[in-house]
C-alpha cells in the first residue's frame, strides 16, 4: 500500500517542475493519443463528421511503449458545432502486424476543462479475446477516465486520468484478482514557439491507491517526462503537413525512446 503523503508529495513536485517553464502559449491534449496541435476550423466550415489518418515510426502514451514498429493510426469522429463535443473511433495497425488497437472515446469541454472517456482495447497479445468481454481475468480492454485543465494566466496544463475498468489488475492478500485503478497525473508547458512551430516540456507520474504495482510499472514513480517539437512541414507552397517528435523517458522501466509522427490529412 502507497502512502497518502507520498501521492501528494508527487503531485506538488510535478506543479513545480511544470512552473519552471517559460510562458508561452501551448494546447496539448495528453490524454490522446494524437500529440499535435490542432487548428479548429470556422463554424462556416463546420462537418459533423471527420477523420484523419497518422503515421508514426513508432507508438508512445504515457511513456508506455505501445509498440517499437511504424504504425498507421486512424481516427474517425462525430464533433458538435459549438466543438464541445466529440465522440470517436481510433484504431492503430503496425506495419509488420504485430500490433492492432481499436478504441472507442467521448470527450466533452467547457471552460478550459475537458473530460474524457477511453475505451482502450490493444488486443496485440489477447489474440483470442473477445470484443465485447469486459470481464478483467481475460478481457484486452481498459476504460481510461481522464480530467484535463487549461490556466488562461499561464499556459500551463494538467491533467488526471483513472484506469477505472478492465486488464489493469493485482492480486490481494486473499489470492483474488482486483482493479488496481491506477493513475496518471501530468503536467505540461511550452517552452518556445514561432509562427508554425511549438517545443514544449512534460512530465507525468503513474501510481495507485490499493497496490504499489499498477499498469505502467511495478511501483510509483514519473514513467513519462519529455520534450515535444511541432511543425507544419509545407510541401510544394501548397500543402501543409503537421509533424510531431516527441522524446519520453520512463524512470519506471529505465527507457528512453523518439516517436516522430505525421498527420497526412
Amino acid at each position: 500500500m502507497i502512502p497518502f503523503i507520498k501521492i501528494i508529495g508527487l503531485f506538488i513536485v510535478l506543479n513545480t517542475t511544470a512552473l519552471s517553464y517559460g510562458q508561452r502559449d501551448y494546447d496539448r491534449i495528453p490524454n490522446l493519443p494524437k500529440e499535435n496541435l490542432e487548428t479548429k476550423e470556422d463554424n462556416d466550415s463546420y462537418r459533423p463528421f471527420n477523420f484523419n489518418l497518422t503515421v508514426k515510426n513508432m507508438h508512445l502514451w504515457r511513456g508506455y511503449r505501445v509498440t517499437d514498429e511504424a504504425m498507421t493510426a486512424a481516427n474517425v469522429y462525430y464533433e458538435s458545432k459549438n466543438r464541445k463535443f466529440k465522440a470517436g473511433l481510433w484504431g492503430g495497425v503496425g506495419f509488420a502486424g504485430n500490433y492492432t488497437e481499436f478504441d472507442y472515446y467521448l470527450s466533452y469541454e467547457h471552460n478550459n476543462w475537458t473530460f474524457a472517456i477511453w475505451d482502450i482495447n490493444n488486443y496485440t497479445d489477447f489474440p483470442n479475446a473477445k470484443i465485447f468481454n469486459y470481464d478483467r481475468a481475460v478481457t484486452s480492454h481498459f476504460i481510461d477516465v481522464s480530467i484535463t485543465h487549461k490556466l488562461e494566466q499561464i499556459p500551463l496544463q494538467f491533467s488526471w486520468s483513472t484506469i477505472v475498468q478492465g486488464r489493469d489488475t493485482y492480486i490481494n492478500s486473499n489470492g483474488d484478482l482486483r482493479n488496481a485503478f491506477t493513475n496518471y497525473v501530468e503536467a505540461s508547458y511550452s517552452i518556445a514557439d514561432g509562427k508554425n512551430w511549438n517545443l514544449s516540456a512534460y512530465v507525468g507520474a503513474a501510481f495507485s491507491f490499493v497496490s504499489d504495482a499498477h499498469f505502467y510499472g511495478e511501483k510509483t514513480g514519473f514513467n513519462n517526462f519529455g520534450l515535444s517539437y511541432t511543425k507544419d512541414l509545407k510541401i510544394l507552397d501548397k500543402y501543409t503537413i503537421p509533424v510531431a517528435a516527441t522524446a519520453v523517458w520512463n524512470d519506471l522501466q529505465d527507457y528512453g525512446a523518439l516517436q516522430i509522427a505525421v498527420d497526412l490529412f
